[in-house]
């Protein structure tokens, strides 16, 4: 079976005049019963919009015009990461938060709550050295409450102590992805190198460690070696972690039983490096994780999303397809021709037939800078079968709207295209 192309999206959103840069979707928010979705640009604008009447609710102006580099979205609280090396919080659309983090490789930040009410964790790129990492913890409105919990951590020095992936290997390259899964609290970090490292941020004393905390590395992969990690998504209640490099292939990794290994306070059971306060069980380590190489039919895979039952990627070509997760078919194949004509901004316009061409060797597609997907939620369902007696036109285009799966995709012309999946 052939992937289907389909030209046009269901609809377009249309606010943004520079490139978006950055997409994130909410169902659980301050605005009521109906889905978001953010969206942020290179020229610092950051809208927030209705999914379901396509309209923009407010907007964010960053200071200086910055570049949006990654949004996340806690609490009621937009949190944004921008090309000045500034991390701001925004509580009601006021600036509560702003710390200086390094974003000179462009990776994003993950970001999570901890037990006290406006307490947050924050694992982001060091300082100064853009291949190892640093672990902060600080509450939103208290500027002076900043603390490192971890300073540059090198995943390489640990690993080139033990020969955890081999003596040939020699770098870890630049960081250049990090996500959560917020259920198990694992992070998980890819490397220019082609490297996965899965990591537990333990709040205790191990054995004979000054500092009552750690970190526990409970993942390694190298699969995507030596071509660089471009992006990585999970399927959290499966256990499943996707990733994607340069090459015409996913790697698909069930991590579930990473998690399973009861901790030891007898440091023969692990490989540990007192210095950077970082363990592996031994016994982890040595077992094979259960991969599985998904082939595609497109490399340079850019952006990667999980819905149920589909995987949805998006190239450095501008293409965004979507693959049947039981079968690896492609379903469908979407994108969005860019205009080749060359045009004039001059006032007098342009009457000469010979400088009238089109753009020499320009890409066919417009390249694309986020995407997000937006699958069915049995809550939502749930909620609206308890409403069936109500006849309103707000009600029946979110139960249209929830009872589909949707796509995404911010371009560079600055246009969000949604796409009915």
């Amino acid at each position: 079976m052939n992937a289907i192309d389909k030209h046009s999206p269901t609809h377009i959103l249309r606010s943004h005049k520079s490139r978006v840069t950055s997409l994130v979707l909410h169902s659980d928010h301050e605005y009521g019963s109906e889905p978001i979705l953010l969206s942020g640009d290179e020229n610092g604008v950051i809208i927030i919009w209705n999914a379901i009447t396509r309209r923009p609710l407010n907007k964010i102006q960053l200071p200086a015009d910055v570049q949006v580099i990654d949004l996340h979205y806690l609490d009621d609280k937009i949190m944004v990461l921008s090309k000045d090396h500034s991390l701001r919080i925004y509580t009601n659309f006021v600036e509560t938060f702003e710390m200086k983090v390094n974003t000179l490789n462009f990776a994003n930040i993950s970001i999570f709550p901890n037990s006290q009410e406006n307490e947050y964790t924050m694992v982001c790129c060091n300082t100064s050295n853009s291949e190892n990492i640093d672990i902060y913890n600080f509450f939103d409105g208290k500027m002076n409450s900043l603390s490192r919990l971890f300073n540059s951590v090198s995943f390489m020095d640990f690993i080139g102590m033990h020969s955890l992936l081999g003596r040939d290997f020699g770098k870890m390259g630049i960081l250049m992805k990090i996500i959560r899964d917020d259920t198990r609290g694992i992070i998980f970090c890819g490397y220019e190198s082609g490297t996965i490292i899965g990591f537990k941020i333990a709040n205790t004393k191990f054995a004979t460690f000054e500092k009552n905390s750690y970190i526990k590395v409970i993942l390694l992969s190298k699969f995507h070696y030596p071509n660089p990690i471009l992006d990585i998504t999970l399927d959290v209640e499966k256990g499943i972690l996707l990733s994607s490099s340069t090459e015409k292939q996913l790697e698909e990794i069930d991590y579930k039983h990473c998690n399973l290994f009861q901790d030891t306070q007898n440091i023969d059971d692990y490989f540990i490096d007192i210095n950077q306060n970082i363990i592996m069980n031994k016994e982890l380590w040595s077992e094979s994780y259960v991969t599985n190489a998904i082939k595609t039919n497109h490399g340079k895979i850019s952006h990667l999303c999980l819905l149920k039952d589909q995987i949805v990627y998006s190239t450095w070509s501008g293409k965004t397809v979507v693959i049947d997760r039981a079968t690896n078919v492609e379903k469908d194949l979407f994108w969005t021709s860019r205009s080749r004509v060359a045009v004039s901004e001059s006032s007098q316009g342009n009457i000469d037939p010979n400088r009238s061409k089109l753009i020499n060797k320009d890409p066919k597609f417009e390249k694309i800078g986020a995407m997000a997907v937006f699958d069915p939620l049995v809550t939502d369902l749930s909620a609206l079968s308890q409403k069936k007696n109500l006849i309103s036109p707000k009600l029946r285009r979110l139960e249209q709207y929830v009872h589909q799966s949707w796509c995404y995709v911010g371009y560079n012309n600055g246009n969000i295209a949604a796409y009915r999946i």
